[in-house]
């Protein structure tokens, strides 16, 4: 496959031109707070009136704004337990079309700090840790700073945790904080009386989409335990993502609780049975890249499910035909098996593969995902001008993910993290005997100004003998957008005897990526990408350095990169343009 080159100088001049950007706001006065810390200073605009007042304001308005800036700020230093301060502040009005400015020189004086703290949980929820927990985890205790942003979050924590865990009469009998400012002492006296902790009642599930049993494996809650409203949202989350309903409402009655017994109400509305899409992309790796799918959300009431999907490009193309069925867990685990077809046509191989494969899936409680899939599959490939060879393999293997992100679309900080094992051997059915250990890892860690530093490290090893009887589908390849920019699509590995690149036993590459958003949408970013494929510990990395655009499309990151291979003769810069979440 053949790809355009354009001189870097114009592609350069290309990429910026699609960043316009227009800078169009009100011009406001300057209001410099001086002695404080950054929280307090932060905390003191937010509370100024005159912080909002534009440089073309009449004088009438600001020396209003101006009279009342001590209050103000006395105000904004209270809620950190600060009450003498001393306050200077110097005003200098805008001439000859110029700003006003506002310098105020704060000394908070010293702080008040919490003195007695009585916080009493009473009632049945004497017994219960989590109010414990609460407690000695929050910024209200002897000698910590006074804070009345942490009373109320103290208060409002109590009460919330109680409506979680069933404490439905409970109350505050008692709630004070006296604030003895001449002393420098804060005491808070909290009595909270819980009552009795209701259970879960009777529920009452109404719908006829699959089998009420199988409605009953989504729940994580029973009648006669212990009412637990994060419960009803495990729950409600659970069938919501299920695929099987289109709107789910998981209601306690609490109005309706008899011997302190809540009844539960869920209402599901079932989703479209059969489900369509339709999808265009491109990528640099793949090309144009067209796709089609159709599933079946309920092909029984037993939930089991169909699916189908269809994707072509002059790179990559696929089909796969699969069946689900929910297990003991639905939320969590589930049996497929699947039918596929996969064609690969790149700058170091042809290849043609037709596979089965029966796939165990289960999402643990500590964020792990494991697979583990027995696949049984034939390919028909040759490495660019060799002859076609045909491999035969059954492959077990398993394979553990974890994520984790702040946003799932454009994440500040996360990372991801990827172990598998593969093998296979020639007295079960394969033609060749090997064992593959896989790991990939990425992370992003955020920087100061709306900067983030992402590393990726993708790394493979090998145990055997007979490589080249090993299809190309489970060998190592290098290059890419996703691997080494500046270089092709699984174009850099070992060569064979006719310098034709034919894979490795063994993949390790490593990249770092600096990008900044100058504006909520636009980014720039600086990169580097290094490794190879390789067979015996000589890895003889290849390295590409670039620079790149991001742009926060409404569907997704999007990349376009200029990278230039540093080991590549011929080759000025080449284009590497992605979509799709970093993590």
């Amino acid at each position: 496959m053949k790809t355009g080159k354009l001189p870097g100088c114009c592609l350069l001049l290309a990429a910026l031109c699609l960043v316009s950007v227009t800078f169009a706001a009100e011009r406001h006065g300057k209001v410099l707070i001086e002695g404080v810390d950054s929280e307090l200073r932060k905390n003191v605009l937010g509370w100024l009136s005159l912080d909002d007042e534009p440089c073309d304001a009449p004088a009438w308005r600001l020396q209003a704004r101006l009279q009342k800036a001590d209050r103000e700020i006395g105000e904004a230093l209270q809620a950190f337990g600060y009450y003498h301060p001393a306050i200077e502040h110097r005003f200098q009005p805008g001439e000859n079309g110029g700003c006003w400015e506002a310098r105020f020189r704060i000394e908070p004086g010293k702080r008040v700090r919490f003195h007695r703290v009585d916080v009493e949980i009473r009632g049945e929820a004497t017994q219960d840790r989590a109010f414990r927990k609460l407690i000695d985890a929050s910024k209200v205790h002897p000698g910590a700073p006074l804070r009345h942003d942490a009373y109320e979050a103290l208060k409002k924590g109590i009460a919330e945790l109680a409506r979680n865990r069933g404490y439905l009469r409970a109350r505050f009998s008692v709630h004070e904080l006296r604030v003895d400012p001449e002393h420098e002492q804060a005491d808070v006296k909290l009595y909270f009386d819980s009552g009795p902790r209701y259970r879960f009642g009777r529920i009452r599930i109404r719908q006829d989409v699959i089998d009420d049993a199988l409605v009953q494996r989504f729940l994580t809650f029973h009648e006669g335990e212990p009412y637990l409203g994060d419960a009803l949202s495990k729950t409600s989350q659970a069938l919501s993502s299920s695929g099987y309903f289109a709107r789910v409402q998981v209601q306690p009655l609490p109005e309706q609780a008899k011997d302190l017994r809540v009844p539960v109400e869920i209402t599901l509305t079932p989703a479209d049975r059969h489900h369509y899409s339709a999808s265009i992309g491109y990528a640099t790796d793949t090309g144009l890249r067209l796709g089609l799918g159709y599933g079946n959300r309920r092909l029984n009431r037993r939930g089991h499910r169909l699916r189908s999907k269809g994707s072509l490009s002059p790179v990559v193309s696929t089909l796969t035909l699969g069946y689900d069925i929910p297990l003991r867990n639905p939320a969590s685990d589930k049996l497929g098996f699947e039918a596929g077809y996969k064609r690969e046509d790149t700058d170091s191989f042809k290849s043609d593969t037709t596979a089965i494969s029966a796939i165990w899936t289960r999402k643990h409680r500590n964020g792990w995902r494991e697979e583990r899939a027995l696949v049984y599959g034939q390919e028909d490939y040759r490495i660019r001008h060799g002859d076609r060879t045909t491999s035969v393999l059954l492959m077990p293997g398993t394979r553990w993910t974890r994520i984790r992100s702040d946003r799932p679309l454009y994440a500040r900080k996360g990372y991801r993290l990827q172990l598998a094992v593969r093998g296979g051997h020639k007295q079960l059915l394969s033609d060749v005997s090997f064992l593959q250990l896989i790991a990939n890892t990425k992370w992003i860690l955020p920087l100061p100004r709306r900067t983030r530093l992402l590393g990726r490290v993708d790394g493979g090893v090998s145990l055997m003998n007979e490589f080249d009887e090993l299809p190309t589908s489970v060998r190592f390849f290098a290059g890419g957008d996703s691997s080494v920019r500046g270089y092709a699509y699984k174009s850099l590995g070992p060569k064979n005897s006719d310098s034709e690149v034919a894979g490795g036993k063994n993949l390790l590459v490593g990249s770092l990526e600096l990008d900044h958003m100058f504006t909520e949408k636009w980014g720039l970013a600086a990169f580097v990408d290094s490794g190879n494929a390789f067979d015996r510990f000589d890895v003889s990395p290849k390295t590409g350095v670039g620079i790149g655009i991001r742009w926060h499309s409404p569907v997704g990151p999007v990349r376009l990169d200029l990278a230039h291979p540093l080991n590549k003769d011929g080759d000025l810069v080449r284009v590497h343009f992605s979509m799709g979440p970093d993590l």
